[in-house]
């Protein structure tokens, strides 16, 4: 039982990689058999683990019909970026409280990795690591909870579009928004992190949404 279970877990981490390097795509419908084919399973862990990720909302399922990758609205879209921002802003300054020199060397690298990803062309690498520096600020928090709720919300966007569709010089800027950041929780200045996020995901979403949902501008 263990063993299947972990093979169902496995299952659903493929199958969300696929979603996230646009192997698979919001609104194709998935056929469990040729997914089993694909990663080289039985059905039953494909099945389990559609079955589980469509609970999550990356799935739809319509009896008789079956799964398809869930096409995210504009609405969930608001409401994520709102429960994003919540979650970073309400956090940021219990982040720093906790802080550590091992944490903020942790969060630093976060900053660095995201920095040395950036060559002449936008790739959907940047937007994994983007998450994880955000996500950096919640672990400090130690609420493992808390940053894998941050997690699954920013996937949930991020599969929504195709990242070479953003312009390159919004990835500059957003290299200069996380140094800001950065420096204002190395400096423990909490209010000035907390109005840093706020602009940081105001500007994230104006540059977004015209390129998630272009026929609604």
């Amino acid at each position: 039982m263990k063993k299947q279970s972990n093979l169902t877990l496995k299952v659903h981490q493929q199958i969300i990689e696929l979603m996230l390097n646009y192997e698979i795509v919001p609104g194709q419908r998935l056929v469990f058999i040729d997914l089993a084919k694909q990663l080289n399973v039985s059905r039953t862990p494909v099945n389990n683990a559609l079955s589980i990720l469509a609970q999550q909302g990356y799935l739809d399922f319509v009896p008789n019909q079956g799964y398809s990758v869930h096409k995210l609205t504009r609405k969930e879209a608001e409401n994520h970026y709102a429960i994003r921002e919540i979650l970073e802003v309400g956090f940021v300054g219990q982040a720093i409280r906790n802080m550590t020199d091992k944490k903020l060397q942790i969060f630093k690298k976060r900053k660095t990795d995201y920095e040395k990803a950036i060559t002449g062309h936008v790739t959907r690498k940047l937007f994994i690591l983007d998450t994880e520096f955000h996500a950096g600020i919640l672990e400090m928090v130690d609420n493992d909870i808390l940053s894998a709720q941050y997690r699954d919300i920013c996937q949930k966007i991020f599969l929504r579009f195709r990242t070479e569709d953003l312009r390159l010089n919004r990835i500059k800027e957003i290299e200069r928004e996380h140094h800001e950041i950065f420096e204002a929780i190395c400096l423990k200045d909490v209010e000035h992190a907390k109005e840093l996020l706020k602009l940081h995901h105001k500007s994230s979403q104006k540059n977004l949404f015209p390129i998630i949902f272009p026929s609604e501008q």
